[in-house]
């Protein structure tokens, strides 16, 4: 069932995840929007980094809706980064923080539907 509309939900989910292109422009807002404070300057860079980062795994899957050669190695990085952030929240203190909770458990349901998509559902 998600193999017939995977074309969309990659389009859709790519787009989401690429919104982190706002965390590489301006880590010090974000941050402070999602956790209530901005780190130092390193951590500011490390967070442009970030951002840049998921930003680039938004375009793959944007990219791998139009090209089906790339749908599975871009659905396993992206269950990989995006099962990262949950167990990285929900597995600490950041669980908390209701913003990066909200990000956290958006992901991982994302992560959900790529792994079911994977194993042919």
């Amino acid at each position: 069932m998600i193999g017939a509309h995977i074309e969309l939900v990659l389009i859709v989910t790519g787009i989401i995840t690429a919104i982190a292109v706002l965390q590489l422009i301006a880590p010090a807002s974000v941050l402070r929007m999602i956790f209530g404070e901005a780190p130092d300057e390193l951590g500011l860079a490390v967070a442009r980094h970030w951002g840049l980062l998921i930003f680039l795994i938004g375009g793959l899957l944007v990219y791998a809706a139009f090209h089906p050669s790339v749908r599975g190695p871009a659905t396993v990085v992206a269950v990989i980064e995006k099962a990262a952030l949950g167990l990285g929240v929900f597995g600490t203190s950041l669980r908390t923080h209701p913003a990066a909770a909200a990000i956290a458990a958006g992901d991982s349901l994302i992560a959900l539907i790529y792994v079911l998509y994977l194993a042919g559902f």
